[in-house]
């Protein structure tokens, strides 16, 4: 039985054992009466169990516990590394892999850029696959040891069945990269929309960790929210909840890559902030970006953040006008969910206070009393980890609760 956890991930489901693995983890160490106490199993069921589990090292025994009369309990404490986990997010022109530990902490990071190939779902997929593999052998980790694979995937993802439903960068419609995944690696596979998967992440290892309701913003070259309602993601009937990127924010604004005018995305985002800046400065509107950059045409929003915070008053400007559209948006969300937290992510928040300073005026001005008032709007803790973390979060959460998507 032994030798079968060592590489089998649904072994790890079974025996009871995410129930063992849960209180430990929830709790930081126990004794075996103790675990027994707390998931209700019968103090033979849970020797058993935690036998198989020190032996493959998942648990180690700690310090001697105090005693109540007779022999001193001994305290069993999870290893982190005894296994290992695989998070990709596959964004909008980037795909990240990262390996990290049971405690989500990351062991290597590597990233590859995709753009002209982007169409190329064949090439795509290899290169995806090939980055994978790459990690794996620079991490030194045997393979064995590594439970699986998640997946944080831009766009509307089923994640019942780990099927792409439609992803607009890649041109990908119904795309089934679970099982496509499953059979190039050899490894099970977890896939879900990338900011759900934040939320996930965030839930378990971030700042809202003993937060039940809260909704996780990511911006960037899109939009999305992550909703948690009761310490769960919110799905929506076709997996589609969340997409605030796709709210409008100006009924005669600009086209959205969507279809319709006007959308969030298309005043708030990374990019059509830049577009924006890089406009304004080609019509003569004075900034200090203009001095720094030879071709302003390759501005970033870094570029923009930095400049900001140094007093550039177009970057300011800038950044504030997208605070404003973002903080309509979640108006929208907070009076219609009543979260306890908001959390946002994205390099407008990591750089600048301006974002988070307007975000919180635009709230308390424009929510309803009550909601508004009660909400905290606060920053990632993970950071630009989010989405790989998340990912990685797919794959933990099935061995510490055995859970399923229903």
């Amino acid at each position: 039985m032994s030798k079968v956890l060592k590489g089998s991930f649904e072994l790890m489901k079974q025996l009871n054992v995410s129930a063992v693995l849960k209180v430990i983890r929830d709790n930081g160490s126990l004794s075996r009466a103790e675990i027994a106490k707390l998931t209700g199993l019968t103090p033979a069921s849970v020797t058993n169990i935690t036998k198989i589990l020190i032996e493959d090292k998942i648990l180690v025994e700690g310090k001697i516990g105090e005693s109540s009369g007779g022999r001193p309990p001994i305290i069993l404490e999870l290893n982190p590394n005894a296994r290992y986990v695989i998070g990709v997010c596959i964004g909008v022109g980037i795909i990240e892999v990262v390996i990290t530990n049971l405690s989500a902490m990351v062991i290597i990071k590597k990233s590859i850029k995709i753009e002209e190939e982007r169409f190329n779902h064949d090439l795509v997929f290899n290169k995806l696959v090939n980055l994978i593999n790459e990690v794996i052998k620079d991490s030194e980790i045997d393979k064995e040891k590594i439970l699986g694979v998640g997946v944080a995937l831009h766009g509307i993802v089923n994640a019942r069945t780990g099927i792409s439903i439609y992803a607009p960068y890649y041109g990908w419609e119904n795309v089934d990269i679970k099982s496509e995944l499953e059979e190039a690696l050899g490894l099970t596979v977890y896939v879900d929309n990338d900011v759900r998967a934040m939320a996930l992440g965030e839930s378990w290892f971030g700042v809202t960790s003993d937060i039940a309701n809260f909704i996780i913003l990511n911006i960037s070259n899109g939009i999305g929210a992550g909703i948690i309602i009761n310490n769960k993601p919110y799905y929506g009937v076709d997996f589609s909840a969340g997409e605030i990127g796709h709210i409008v924010v100006e009924p005669d604004g600009d086209k959205c890559n969507c279809g319709n005018y006007g959308c969030l995305e298309t005043v708030a985002s990374n990019n059509n902030i830049t577009k924006k800046a890089i406009k304004l400065i080609k019509q003569g509107v004075n900034s200090s970006l203009k001095i720094k950059h030879e071709d302003i045409n390759n501005l970033t929003i870094e570029d923009i953040c930095i400049a900001a915070r140094n007093g550039d008053e177009l970057s300011i400007t800038m950044l504030k006008e997208a605070a404003r559209y973002i903080g309509i948006g979640i108006t929208n969300l907070i009076n219609i969910l009543n979260p306890t937290s908001i959390v946002v992510v994205g390099e407008i928040f990591e750089n600048t206070f301006y974002a988070i300073e307007t975000l919180n005026e635009i709230v308390k001005n424009r929510g309803m009393k009550l909601s508004s008032e009660n909400v905290r709007i606060i920053k990632s803790m993970l950071g630009r980890d989010a989405a790989v973390v998340g990912a990685t979060t797919l794959v933990i959460q099935e061995i510490f609760n055995g859970m399923s998507i229903n």
